[in-house]
This record gives structure tokens, sequence and C-alpha cells, in this order.
């Protein structure tokens, strides 16, 4: 009887001591591993939501009567507030909240409505600090940068419309065959001026503008070149 319980209490000793090193060996393995509260956020390619956007949209109206909205890169190239005006000009040297600014705003084209066939929109080229304004656009020249800038949003006060771009070129100044700046084309004039486009063009994108689209345009200037504007369109897709 007295071997018995010294046997069982052995036993006991060997269960507590396997515990306590099961015990142990979880301790060190969590302490090792912090727990982290603020882990990375995961990127998504979900458009803002359209509360989200009215919310920002009425805080930067109050701000500056001309504003319009957000032109932003799914990618993060180029996230920028763009504004309209009685004319072309007063942004040139002026920021999206009214502060002067050799550096300017990006600005919609004061001939434009939201429902127009192309939207155009202007922002300077700052040759000291190329990530400023529209500086950024001249990555799509290059066509390794085209498939992951592909994407852009106009955030708007009720909506956001998504766009594809469709062609990056050269506008050579007064060239009568590839004149961007028109906010409606002409059928005759539309098909005249994408088949420039394509000519013109730094790669093929492989995505096509019909007459029936509506689209994007953007424009800034070329460094030390005065005869050309860089050209960047996009047409609208379904978000």
């Amino acid at each position: 009887m007295k071997k018995r319980k010294i046997k069982l209490h052995r036993l006991l000793i060997v269960i507590l001591s396997a515990l306590t090193l099961i015990v142990g060996l979880i301790y060190a393995f969590t302490s090792s591993k912090p727990i982290n509260n603020n882990p990375t956020p995961v990127l998504s390619a979900t458009p803002t939501s359209v509360s989200y956007i009215h919310e920002e949209w009425n805080k930067n109206k109050s701000i500056n009567a001309d504003y319009k909205g957000d032109i932003v890169f799914a990618s993060g190239l180029l996230n920028e507030k763009f504004v309209q005006a009685v004319d072309n000009e007063k942004y040139l040297n002026l920021s999206w909240d009214l502060v002067e600014s050799s550096h300017g705003a990006v600005f919609m084209d004061y001939r434009n409505t939201m429902d127009d066939q192309n939207i155009i929109l202007y922002g300077h080229y700052v040759y000291k600090d190329e990530s400023l304004i529209f500086g950024p656009l001249h990555n799509l020249i290059k066509q390794e940068n085209y498939e992951k800038n592909k994407l852009i949003y106009l955030n708007l006060q009720n909506e956001q419309k998504v766009y594809e771009i469709t062609n990056v070129f050269y506008y050579e100044m007064d060239n009568p065959t590839l004149e961007y700046f028109h906010t409606n084309y002409d059928e005759e004039y539309f098909n005249l001026y994408f088949e420039n486009v394509k000519k013109h063009s730094f790669y093929d994108t492989g995505v096509e503008i019909d007459y029936g689209d509506q689209f994007l345009t953007l424009q800034t200037c070329v460094r030390n070149r005065d005869d050309l504007r860089l050209i960047v369109i996009a047409k609208r897709i379904e978000a």
C-alpha cells in the first residue's frame, strides 16, 4: 500500500513538471511576438464610399466655392483637388484654397459641365518638384508604368466617376488634327482626332474610345519645350 502511494506521488510530480514545461514554452513563444494593436491596413482597389466623398466635398466647398472635386489615381500616383473658375487664368498662380502660389491648382476648363463628352483638367508641371500638381503625369510616358496607374477616379459631390487611361501623347502646339481642348466633338472631327492621337501616342494601351464615350483629358507642360503639352486621355468606365 505504501509503495503504491509513492508511485502515485511520483506520477503526480511528473505530470506537474510536464504541465509547467508546456506552460513555460507557450509563454515564451507568445511573449516573443508582441501584439500589434495598429496593424498595417490592407490596400483595396474598392472606390471610396459616396457618403465619405460627400462629407469631404462639403467641407472643401466651404473653403472655396470654386471647388469641384478631387482627381485621384487608384495607384496613388496623383491626388489633387480641382476647381473651376469663370476663366482659365485665375488658378494659374492660386492654389485651390485661394492661397497665392506659383504652383497654381488643378482646374477644370471654364466651359465644361460634368455632362460634357470631354472633361478637361489643367495643371502645372512644377520644375523644382515633379511630385507636385500634374508633374507625376510624366511617369505615364513609359509603358511599364501604365498598368499600375491606369485607373482614375473623379470624386464629385454625390458620385465617383471612374476612368481608364487610353492614350498618352505630346500635343504639338497649333496642330489642327490634335485639338484636345474641345468639350464636345462632332463625329467627323472626333474620328480625325483619335486617328492622330493613336499615331502620336507613346504606346498602345489596347483601350479604345468610341464616339459615344465620355472621356477625361489631363494637360500639363513639358520641360524646356514650349511647343509641346503632355496629354493624358482616359475614358469613363463602369465602377
